[in-house]
């Protein structure tokens, strides 16, 4: 309890030094559910859950944009994940892929593994985690119109490059409330697609998220959330909640600072094995650069944990994610 009052102390800080804190830019695949993609933000949260979870994601970014330059187009993302409990290891392994369709001829690919290291604390369990994978940048030169005729730092067809990637994290879990901390791209993988003066970084990213769960009565509950992103330049906060009837239906909000207003909607169904969300951000800041709305998909299947000789941990029904 100690813990929780102390992260929320904390939290509350962050928040308020924010707001004066101009907007971060974006590299990494934005998700308003990010709620529900915990492995995704950070390693520490593989396979905490005590459950085997597949979960898929698909998000289209300022729907029916189109830019002034040619065709353009907002950005359109694919992730699939997949986690599972390993009490061999202490802790649980995952894997994901994501695509990452930026528009005018720029996406970026990554496919990565996740190991948790689990550690019971009480009633919480921590989970230490890392993350290995491969990180690739492709542009397509046929999308770009240069300014001047041949020039040298523009290509003329579709190159890519790929470098190797990692990321560590912790996570806090309780019943009750959660809390990680993670830092993605910890090696800045470079990239030059023409000239090695012109190489640029992947910058660190650091996640800050938590949620917190509060029953209202016996069948109606409450989850405030957040999570907060940094490139060590900018930073952008998000700060949302959900309610949630019977551990089973869910609608709530979600704000995002400088960019779009969110309203979420979703459920656990075929006795919890499935979970299905929906998503639709309404933008309210820098409206003549974008479409209005973007609109995200979520899919998850569970599966019995693995069995290796001891029964497993029984959650309670309240806490459903």
């Amino acid at each position: 309890m100690r813990l929780l009052k102390r992260s929320a102390k904390i939290t509350i800080h962050l928040l308020v030094l924010l707001v004066s804190v101009s907007v971060y830019a974006q590299n990494d695949p934005q998700f308003t559910q990010y709620l529900f993609n915990r492995m995704y933000l950070n390693p520490g949260a593989t396979g905490i859950g005590g459950k085997t979870e597949v979960n898929a994601i698909y998000r289209t970014q300022w729907t029916g944009y189109t830019g002034t330059f040619d065709q353009g187009g907002g950005p359109t993302t694919q992730l699939l994940s997949a986690s599972i409990p390993f009490s061999a290891l202490k802790g649980g392994l995952g894997i994901y892929a994501s695509n990452d369709q930026l528009g005018g001829g720029s996406m970026n690919r990554e496919i990565t593994a996740t190991y948790s290291f689990h550690k019971r604390i009480g009633t919480n369990l921590l989970g230490v985690g890392l993350s290995a994978g491969m990180y690739s940048r492709i542009l397509d030169g046929g999308e770009f119109r240069p300014r001047e005729e041949n020039d040298p730092s523009i290509p003329s067809t579709r190159i890519g490059q790929t470098q190797p990637d990692f990321g560590v994290g912790i996570y806090l879990y309780n019943p009750t409330y959660q809390l990680g901390l993670s830092m993605k791209h910890l090696n800045q993988p470079t990239y030059g697609f023409s000239t090695e003066t012109a190489a640029s970084p992947l910058p660190r990213t650091l996640y800050l998220n938590g949620s917190l769960l509060i029953g209202v009565t016996y069948t109606l509950d409450i989850s405030p959330m957040f999570v907060i992103k940094s490139d060590f330049k900018t930073v952008a906060p998000e700060l949302g909640a959900l309610v949630t009837y019977n551990s089973s239906l869910w609608a709530g909000l979600n704000y995002r600072w400088q960019d779009a207003a969110s309203f979420l909607i979703g459920g656990n169904f075929l006795n919890n094995k499935i979970r299905a969300g929906y998503a639709m951000d309404y933008v309210v800041f820098g409206t003549p650069a974008k479409a209005p709305t973007s609109h995200e998909i979520l899919l998850t299947y569970y599966l019995n944990p693995p069995r290796s000789g001891k029964k497993s941990i029984i959650r309670t029904p309240r806490y459903r994610y």
